[in-house]
């Protein structure tokens, strides 16, 4: 036998037949049982539950009744006038003895502990699981979860009246129903099912605007399904949400994912296979910066480097031969960078610019955006990370470094 109280109070027994409750007070009664998880409940106590500040003044007699009329469903073999072993009586009232888990709720807060134990958050980085965890721990919390969420089927003791004490109850078990979402979908992302992840957590998202953590998964599961405009955006709105409608400004854990973000430093999960080879070009005016670019971009792995140059007429020359990614300068002997990746972007919709510059302030890194650039680093980065932002920008993701990560932040953060 298994009670349903996620929704309409229901009872399933062997078959998956439903069995037939009665009337609807005495359902009533049954899912006030179900409220208090085995503990005795007083008459008053269900006559409350029932009919409020005015239950009838033979309420004690009624609701017996109504529990004689429940054990006849529950118990279709007792014997006639034996005890009742589901609904028990005693001194302090009736109780309801099942077995926490053939209750749908219980199996949902089992199944929130349990997984939580196996997949914990990282504190800083809420939207990354913590450690290593293993991954048949990690299926088998997933299916837990899976099952205890497929039992929610609206609102919880949906027949009763919105009473304070079950207000409570009903407050508690959204806020439980949440976090299993929650754990689920880090792991669906940890597994490699990050569109499905995104999916899912864009509904939760739209009904619960302050809640950061589902958001920062939520965004989250969109860079990894190559969404990275998109998660950004998302993690503006929920800036917007906190900021006018609560007053109060995003966490820190908040500017840490935009940057990651922008770092492409979203971890982790199966990782995304580059393309073979990259067909990449040098823009820049300065030799000897075309030389060092040329020999790095030369002993990096899955690049090929088609030319370099040091003007706009050098520039449309390389790109006309071909070119996936182009590092942009954004000052050209007296030409603008920022004026030529607008007209390359243009003309070829396929080719990722990615700006390499000394310039760090807001406005630069605005305009080069503005321009088309899908990635803008400083001229001092690391190769390592010189490559991947050409393997992230040649993906499509918007790719900005560590140097001008705020700056950007800044001004994609604006109305």
């Amino acid at each position: 036998m298994r009670m349903r109280v996620l929704g309409q109070v229901e009872v399933e027994v062997e078959g998956g037949r439903l069995l037939d409750l009665g009337a609807p007070k005495p359902r009533q009664v049954l899912a006030v049982l179900a409220l208090h998880r085995g503990q005795p409940v007083s008459p008053e106590t269900i006559a409350g539950a029932l009919w409020g500040d005015e239950p009838p003044a033979s309420h004690a007699v009624t609701i017996q009744g109504y529990v004689s009329s429940l054990r006849k469903a529950l118990e279709p073999d007792r014997a006639p006038r034996g005890a009742g072993t589901v609904i028990q009586t005693s001194a302090l009232g009736y109780a309801l003895r099942l077995p926490l888990d053939d209750i749908d709720a219980a199996r949902l807060e089992a199944a929130v502990r349990s997984a939580g134990a196996v997949a914990r958050t990282d504190r800083d980085r809420p939207w990354l699981l913590a450690g290593h965890p293993d991954p048949d721990d990690l299926a088998a919390a997933a299916d837990l979860l899976d099952d205890a969420l497929a039992a929610w089927r609206g609102e919880p003791y949906a027949d009763l009246a919105e009473e304070p004490v079950i207000a409570v109850e009903r407050a508690r078990l959204h806020e439980v129903r949440t976090a299993a979402v929650e754990v689920r979908e880090l792991i669906r992302m940890q597994r490699g099912d990050a569109a499905e992840a995104a999916r899912r957590l864009e509904t939760e998202v739209s009904g619960q605007p302050h809640r950061e953590r589902l958001w920062l998964l939520y965004a989250a599961a969109l860079v990894r399904a190559e969404r990275q405009v998109d998660a950004l955006a998302a993690l503006r709105r929920l800036r917007d949400a906190l900021r006018d409608e609560l007053g109060v400004d995003a966490s820190p854990a908040v500017g840490a994912l935009e940057t990651a973000i922008l770092q492409q430093r979203v971890a982790s999960g199966p990782a995304v296979q580059p393309a073979a080879v990259l067909r990449v070009a040098v823009v820049d005016d300065h030799p000897m910066f075309r030389m060092g670019m040329t020999g790095l971009l030369g002993s990096l792995d899955g690049l090929e480097l088609v030319g370099a140059a040091g003007e706009s007429a050098g520039a449309r020359e390389l790109v006309a031969r071909g070119v996936d990614v182009v590092l942009m300068d954004l000052d050209l002997a007296g030409e603008s960078g920022i004026d030529l990746t607008g007209e390359l972007t243009r003309e070829h919709p396929e080719l990722k610019v990615l700006v390499m510059t000394m310039h760090e302030d807001d406005d630069h890194v605005a305009a080069a955006l503005q321009a088309g650039a899908a990635g803008y680093l400083l001229k001092s980065a690391e190769a390592d990370d010189v490559l991947r932002a050409i393997r992230g920008v040649a993906r499509g993701e918007l790719i900005i470094g560590s140097a001008v990560a705020r700056a950007a932040r800044s001004r994609l953060a604006r109305p």
